[in-house]
């Protein structure tokens, strides 16, 4: 089916995020995809200059301050080769549709955007894809065959995650692993349901944004928070088959509350804890 496969020349193809993405975004308080340098330390040393009143009292130079008695502060200036990292969840609640596309295949192709958007801003490109068994990973790098490499991971990947083996590695575990390997002052895109968001993995997201410029990118279902029409649904998890009907008007009620109190948790949650947050239906389709 078209809206389950996806081959390596639409990852080729991918436009740059800004095309990719719904016009109408969600965001918070932060604008634009390149922003204030002052974050983490992704900062080089420029020079000493005579403390000035409003100066930031963490980068006084305490060995000149000594040496002449009067206080001096670093100056720095960004980094000339940033980088920017993409986390790809492709666990097996990603392969899921009730229309439109996979989210899994939405997913790969936002990742294949944004690293295109990352390779036109000159910045170097890696990537960590969630699979079953491990973390794939490429280190940051930044010349077209390398971001062709990329894309041939997110290719193979997505390839074996049709497969919907169960997995032991978690979102939580892969966002730890990011707050403790990457270069801070980098920009992170996480693109992922969310839905399996611990309590834990939000503390360590909340920790990532501190240091990096951190957008996430929620993929969903409108099927994940409301039942349309009449009848019943075949619903398959990958191991096992059932049945839920949309006829009783109560647990239409039911199933819409719930789905919609974990999707506005999950979205309020990403909103104070990112740069810059989107909320992509994959039911109404992404533009390709």
């Amino acid at each position: 089916m078209k809206r389950i496969e996806l081959s390596i020349e639409e990852l080729m193809r991918a436009p740059v995020t800004g095309v990719l993405l719904p016009a109408s975004r969600t965001r918070n308080q932060h604008f634009g995809f390149h922003m204030s340098s002052s974050k983490g330390k992704g900062m080089e040393f420029s020079e000493v200059r005579p403390y000035l009143p409003g100066d930031d009292v963490r980068h006084i130079d305490w060995r000149i301050t000594a040496k002449t008695g009067k206080p001096h502060t670093k100056l720095f200036r960004e980094e000339r080769d940033r980088c920017e990292y993409i986390l790809l969840d492709l666990s097996p609640a990603m392969y899921f549709a009730s229309r439109g596309q996979l989210k899994a295949r939405a997913a790969t192709l936002i990742a294949a955007s944004a690293a295109w958007t990352a390779f036109a801003a000159k910045d170097k490109v890696g990537c960590h894809i969630i699979m079953p068994d491990e973390l794939e990973s490429l280190p940051p790098c930044g010349t077209r065959k390398d971001i062709l490499r990329i894309l041939n991971m997110m290719h193979r990947c997505y390839e074996t995650g049709l497969r919907r083996a169960r997995t032991r590695v978690t979102l939580e575990s892969s966002l730890r692993y990011l707050c403790r390997s990457i270069r801070p002052g980098s920009v992170v895109h996480i693109i992922s349901d969310f839905f399996s968001m611990s309590d834990a993995a939000s503390l360590w997201l909340k920790r990532l944004n501190k240091l990096h410029i951190v957008y996430a990118y929620q993929v969903f279902d409108r099927l994940e928070v409301e039942l349309s029409g009449r009848g019943s649904l075949l619903i398959d998890n990958g191991a096992e088959i059932g049945y839920i009907t949309s006829d009783d008007s109560k647990f239409r009620q039911d199933y819409s509350q719930i789905g919609l109190h974990r999707m506005q948790t999950v979205s309020s949650m990403l909103k104070s804890s990112s740069s810059r947050y989107f909320g992509i239906d994959v039911s109404k389709g992404v533009p390709e």
